[in-house]
Formats: C-alpha cells, structure tokens, sequence
C-alpha cells in the first residue's frame, strides 16, 4: 500500500528542536512501504508583531528550507517537483523500501509585502502546495479567523491563476468560507483542503460542511483526514479522540461524496491531541478501513490513489 500524508508541521518542530516527533525518518520506515510526505513551511504570523518581526519571519522560512533539504539530502527522500516525480512514486514498488518521497508546501503566505511575484520565488523554492492564508487573513484572502464577508482580494485572484499556471496544488483547510467559494469559483485545476474534516461530524469551523465537500469532489479535489480530536469529536466531549473518529469522518465523508474525494492530512507535529499516536501508526487505518469491507482498490484511493490523480492533474512537467 502506498501512502500520500498531506499536511504536517514537522519542519518548524524541527526548527523549535521538540523532542518526541510524531514524524520522523526512523518511523515512517517502520510502516515498510512507500511513503509521501507534504512538508508544510509555517511562520506563525504572530511573530509579525514583534520588533523585527518580518525579518525574524523571513529567518524562520529560511531555516525551514534549509531544513527540508539536508533531511532529504540525509534520508535520500525523492523531492516531487513535477508530474514525473508523482509517477515514480506511483510506479514504486510496494515492497521497495525505505522509500521515502516528499513534497514541500507553505501554509500561509504573509511575507509577500503585496507583492505578486512572491509566488514564483516560491516556486523557484521547490513549493507546490500553498495555503494562502492560516487563520488570521492576509493581503491574498481572508483567514478562518477572518472577516466573515470577504474572500480572496484582488492579489489573490491573481496569485490563485498563477498558481494554477505554475502548477502548484491550492489548500482550502485554513481559508473562511467566502475564500473557499471565491476560490472554487475561479480555480481552473482541482484545489484540496489538505488536512481538514467533517464538519457535520465535528462542527469546528476548521473543518467542511457538506456542500463545500461536495464542492471539492466536483473541482477533482479531496479532502485530507486531520488526526487532532479538536477536529475530529466535539468539545463537549472532552476527550481524545481515537481511530474509530478517525473511520467516522471517513464514514461520512465517503457516503456523501464517495471513496474518491478522501485523503489522509494528519497534522502530525503541529497537533498534541493526535487519534494515532505517530506515524508507525498509519497502518491501523488502513487496516480498519479494510475490515469494514471497503475494498482495496477504495483503501488505495484513500490512502495515495486520489492525491496522485490531483497532483497528475496540477502539476507541471518540470
């Protein structure tokens, strides 16, 4: 079984040297199959506040870069930069491992100054997912945490057609709702909320309610399952979520749209409250997806068989 993991915020742990990682080389090659990880570069844009906060900012992003290259460098990750990488991953085979891919995305654009052509420093970078915002807005769009009235600005129209031209993957997860319908209305390639969940399982407004799951499946996208209990069991609840939270947005998710629209997104290292404890844990889903007779053709698609297809669709040849 191949596995594509969409969101996690393993670099900036990296950068603030936590200990205990919930990814890490030494675990994902437990799992003994091949392996694609999105990196997200996050800069929590509270450090703007600070006295030379844009240059502690631009610090921050830089460490991060630097980071993801000497670990792909150490551990021989194969970078996806382009449709050729993601058939190679495909083509992998199953019993060849450690094989460890990887694929670098920003979450949040608040270091651009306005400025458009940020978009191409980076892509020039490696970067091929982007999240314009996380929750506070931006110049670009309008932020979970943002004026529930406004969406993507002019800049982010425009930042959303390059993207779309350069071949980056656009993420949903931390955009409001008007975002998300303004970039559903404009986007020309199919767009992902990389590590969000059923909102009408757990009503958090991180996760989707029906119609912009619906929306995404009818772009070609997907939705990538969060493994933090916030996002997956009401609060009310107050406790930690676990695997069976996990299956239950799955549940819902795939009656509603079908196995195709699925990913998997678990946050791993941005989230303390995680239903799997780490990444050696990743198997437990697929083997309770089979158990409850999906088929293995849907357990693929959910697992890596979705994301390729999207990526094979944004991408560029380069």
């Amino acid at each position: 079984m191949h596995v594509i993991d969409a969101h996690c915020d393993t670099l900036l742990a990296m950068c603030e040297k936590k200990e205990d990682m919930q990814y890490s080389y030494d675990k994902v090659k437990t799992l003994k199959m091949p392996y694609l990880q999105f990196f997200a570069m996050f800069c929590p844009p509270s450090i703007l506040s600070y006295e030379d906060g844009y240059d502690k900012s631009v610090n921050l992003l830089s460490q991060m870069m630097n980071l993801y290259d000497k670990m792909t460098d150490e551990h021989s990750y194969i970078k996806v930069l382009g449709i050729k990488d993601i058939i190679a991953f495909e083509e992998t085979k199953e019993d060849s491992y450690p094989s460890v891919f990887s694929l670098l995305s920003i979450e949040g654009v608040y270091l651009s100054k306005g400025d458009l052509s940020y978009v191409d420093y980076l892509y020039s970078k490696g970067v091929r997912c982007l999240s314009f915002t996380w929750n506070p807005s931006n110049e670009f769009a309008q932020g979970v945490n943002g004026n529930t009235g406004n969406g993507l600005t002019v800049l982010g129209k425009n930042a959303l057609k390059k993207c779309n031209n350069l071949g980056i993957l656009i993420d949903v997860s931390h955009a409001n709702d008007k975002t998300f319908y303004d970039i559903a209305a404009l986007s020309e390639k199919p767009f992902v909320a990389t590590h969000s969940n059923s909102r009408h399982v757990c009503s958090h407004k991180r996760n989707l309610d029906d119609d912009m799951l619906k929306t995404i499946a009818r772009s070609g996208g997907l939705a990538g399952i969060n493994y933090f209990s916030d996002f997956l069991v009401e609060k009310e609840k107050n406790r930690v979520a676990d695997i069976n939270d996990i299956i239950k947005h799955i549940e819902y998710m795939s009656a509603l749209t079908g196995t195709k629209h699925i990913g998997l997104g678990s946050d791993f290292d941005g989230i303390d409250k995680s239903a799997i404890k780490n990444v050696t844990k990743v198997s437990d889903i697929i083997n309770a997806l089979l158990k409850l007779n999906y088929s293995e053709e849907e357990v693929r698609d959910i697992c890596s068989g979705n994301m390729i297809r999207i990526l094979k669709e944004v991408m560029q040849d380069g």
